[in-house]
């Protein structure tokens, strides 16, 4: 192989391209079962005339999982290379991988300094076919129709439909980490090719040493993870500190009134007192000792025979009562007769005793709240 006739070296590019005449490039069966990258490296050691240490190489998987582009250079044409600060490195022909024809068609891209050619055969969704030829700018169209003779002739003779395209690689990274959207111009009117090479195809694609894109990787995740832990620290800082500030303002705001309750304490204490001794005189008023209307209400019942001898009364509801009557019967019926008032809760009739043909007796009458409300002394 020949020194590539351009390369872009830049360490602080994002995405560097290698040149596609450089790289050894194969399609390869895989067993869907088994892990891909170890079976391409498989495949390269098998058809490559070089050990893989020896080796910058890569490969993209079919999206079934039954075929890979394996493809692989010389470390001694890039000699002090190695990209360090790169975010990733491909070469050439990875701006044809877009979405795969239809039917058996070839892809030719009249690239800066080079013509490369990807051919498909209509079913798989990887090319079979991949050739790049550095070329003068003199000479592109005589190199054109030979690298398109080249592949009629590993084709066993056969020349499908051409899609040329012309012109440098536009590329550009997709939002959130979502890989890289590469971009060619048609030699046609309106005709374009895009790649969208997702950070799984971008990964497995880079070219540089294998171990040390791990350690470049393992890094990139540490710093990830610190980056995270950094500003899910600061979000709480920005939180402790907005509730800090909301509870300087809250403390505030009670303080004020604090300072007004304490300033109207004397104002609640007179209202309270005006109140408390309103509800006192309303009470008074409502519940006030009514013994004569109770006295009325049991007298209304009182046999001729029964006289009252002698009447107090406990508490707002109940009256005592000594009373005498001519015989005992008069005074069983006068129990009787104070039993059936609805407007006692309870009768107590006691001490009935017998003397000098006079009997007496006691009774408590325990009146209902509400039958005393609604009486009133005419």
């Amino acid at each position: 192989m020949n020194p590539p006739a351009q390369a872009n070296r830049s360490p602080t590019d994002a995405l560097v391209w290698l040149p596609a005449e450089a790289f050894f490039v194969r399609r390869v069966a895989l067993d869907p079962d088994a892990p891909v990258a170890a079976q391409v490296e498989l495949a390269l050691e098998i058809a490559a005339p070089f050990a893989l240490e020896q080796l910058y190489y890569g490969h993209v998987a079919a999206p079934d999982g039954r075929s890979a582009l394996a493809f692989a250079t010389h470390r001694r044409l890039f000699p002090g290379d190695g990209w360090p600060q790169a975010g990733v490195v491909l070469p050439a022909f990875a701006a044809l991988l877009g979405e795969p024809p239809g039917a058996e068609r070839v892809r030719l891209w009249q690239a800066p300094g080079c013509v490369i050619a990807a051919a498909w055969d209509g079913r798989a969704a990887l090319p079979g076919l991949v050739l790049a030829r550095a070329v003068a700018t003199a000479d592109e169209a005589a190199a054109r129709v030979a690298l398109l003779d080249e592949v009629a002739h590993r084709l066993g003779g056969r020349r499908p439909e051409v899609d040329e395209f012309a012109g440098p690689v536009t590329a550009r990274p997709l939002p959130s980490d979502r890989g890289w959207e590469l971009s060619l111009a048609g030699r046609g009117p309106g005709q374009s090719l895009l790649t969208v090479l997702s950070p799984e195809n971008l990964a497995s694609m880079d070219v540089r040493d294998k171990a040390v894109l791990a350690t470049r990787r393992q890094a990139r995740r540490r710093e990830v993870l610190l980056w995270r832990t950094l500003a899910a620290a600061f979000i709480v800082l920005i939180g402790a500190a907005v509730l800090e500030a909301g509870l300087f303002a809250t403390d505030r705001v009670f303080a004020h009134w604090r300072a007004e309750q304490a300033g109207r304490a004397d104002e609640v204490r007179r209202i309270e007192t005006a109140q408390a001794l309103g509800t006192r005189i309303e009470e008074m008023t409502a519940r006030r000792l009514r013994p004569f209307e109770m006295l009325a209400l049991v007298n209304d019942v009182r046999p001729a025979a029964v006289r009252f001898v002698r009447c107090s009364t406990v508490g707002l509801t109940t009256l005592e009562v000594e009373g005498q009557a001519a015989d005992a019967a008069s005074v069983g019926t006068f129990e009787a007769a104070l039993k059936a008032l609805p407007t006692l809760a309870s009768v107590e009739v006691r001490d009935v005793r017998l003397r000098e043909g006079v009997t007496t007796f006691q009774f408590t009458a325990t009146f209902k709240p509400e039958a005393l409300a609604g009486e009133e002394m005419p």
